[in-house]
């Protein structure tokens, strides 16, 4: 993926048919707590967490272990629906400050 159109690298570590383990490239708390929140409200999901070693020096780590269903999918999901919510608050917050 391209960096300079915002696009993040992302590095798959480990998939299996429930578990997958994603590395994302220059990120920190403020993307991974609300997709990971995001995740948790699938109730398809049975854990979705992340694991920063050193903010600094080291990307997350998303780690998402299904119930039932593609995990590769609800991730893509999430980030759907966060995308979304996003737009929608920036809509909102543009249009009150007007």
């Amino acid at each position: 993926m391209d960096k300079e159109k915002g696009n993040k690298r992302l590095q798959i570590l480990e998939k299996s048919e429930k578990v997958v383990k994603i590395e994302i490239e220059g990120e920190d708390h403020t993307l991974l707590a609300p997709l990971s929140s995001k995740l948790l409200e699938n109730e398809k999901v049975d854990i979705a967490t992340y694991s920063i070693k050193h903010t600094l020096m080291s990307n997350p780590v998303l780690y998402v272990k299904m119930r039932e269903g593609d995990p590769i999918e609800a991730v893509r999901s999430a980030a759907a629906s966060l995308a979304s919510e996003f737009e929608d608050f920036t809509s909102k917050y543009k249009a009150a400050i007007v």
